[in-house]
């Protein structure tokens, strides 16, 4: 887990230095489960493949340099606070949202997502 934030420390880096230079809208994306997936009897073995499909987009989007980190709270799935974060590059909100709606889980209506502008003030990366 420590190497992987590293990782993403690093990119994270190299994106607000990419940023920089192109100048590319910031996106916050909030992903919550959608309520019959706060509780985990719910969950089906197809249900858990398609978060792993999620996950393996971040990942490759992250790779491509769209993505810039995500992550989720540490919570219970019932928690009011259990969320998924992404910052992410997109030219204006409607490829935000299109980004956002192209999740699997989103897709699938495991999870459910919205977006609003961002801008990273701080980054302990750099």
């Amino acid at each position: 887990m420590k190497q992987l934030l590293t990782i993403i420390c690093l990119l994270f880096t190299l994106q607000i230095a990419a940023q920089e230079k192109t100048k590319t809208p910031q996106w916050l994306g909030i992903l919550t489960l959608a309520d019959k997936y706060k509780d985990e009897k719910n969950w089906t073995k197809q249900d858990e493949a398609i978060t792993g499909e999620h996950f393996q987009r971040l990942v490759k989007m992250k790779n491509e340099g769209v993505v810039l980190l995500a992550g989720r709270t540490q919570l219970e799935l019932a928690d009011p606070g259990m969320m998924g974060l992404v910052i992410f590059y997109a030219k204006d909100e409607k490829e935000a949202m299109q980004f956002m709606q192209d999740d699997p889980a989103v897709k699938n209506k495991i999870m459910l997502a919205k977006v609003v502008p961002y801008g990273v003030a701080v980054n302990k990366c750099e």
